[in-house]
């Protein structure tokens, strides 16, 4: 890899939960809604690791392709760099595209490895997650009227799924990002946050 992005590394001595946050398509940690994932994980009391994605450092649009495949070495070489390994828990808070990252990183897991590991997913992208193998906890939080669907959709596209631990929660009337559908002022924002921080 060519060296690292931008990123953020919040160490708690004592902390035994790295969270590890993954950002949206054209949401990095420069923009107001990870700054606010960003605060809410480090109230917590969690140590937390956020970066950008190389593409978005590019001023790229795009992801590097369908597998992501430079999002999971960035990810990778990331965790390498902060020695994730030695937290007992390790938790992923993506939004859109990060929840997607995260599902291709735990779903290639080894087993044995799965209930170290759980994820947060704000604004679940139907039909592009991969949690079907993952055994672990699985959080999902979306907007009523996501335009990738409602958390019926959701429940419906990880009715498969090996994890018996997996928690719904819906933000009414906001919409993928958890704006007002109409005026897109981020109105449930803060709504979303709280259901965040009661995630442990």
């Amino acid at each position: 890899m060519k060296g690292f992005p931008n990123f953020e590394y919040y160490f708690i001595k004592g902390s035994k939960t790295l969270d590890i946050i993954l950002q949206g398509a054209d949401v990095g940690i420069d923009k107001p809604f990870i700054r606010k994932v960003i605060n809410t994980c480090r109230k917590s009391g969690n140590s937390v690791l956020a970066f950008n994605f190389l593409y978005y450092e590019r001023g790229e649009d795009h992801s590097s392709g369908e597998e992501l495949l430079e999002e999971l070495e960035t990810l990778k070489s990331l965790m390498v760099y902060v020695r994730a390994e030695e937290y007992r828990h390790i938790r992923f808070v993506g939004k859109s595209l990060g929840g997607i990252v995260g599902s291709f990183f735990l779903n290639d897991l080894p087993e044995n490895d799965m209930q170290r590991y759980s994820i947060v997913i704000l604004g679940y992208v139907t039909g592009s997650v991969r949690l079907n193998q993952f055994s672990g906890k699985i959080s999902i939080i979306q907007g009523e009227k996501d335009k990738f669907g409602s958390i019926e959709k959701v429940k419906e596209d990880l009715i498969n799924a090996r994890s018996k631990n997996i928690s719904y929660f819906e933000v009414k009337e906001a919409d993928h990002s958890f704006r007002n559908p109409e005026t897109k002022e981020p109105v449930f924002v803060d709504e979303a946050m709280q259901l965040l921080a009661s995630i442990k």
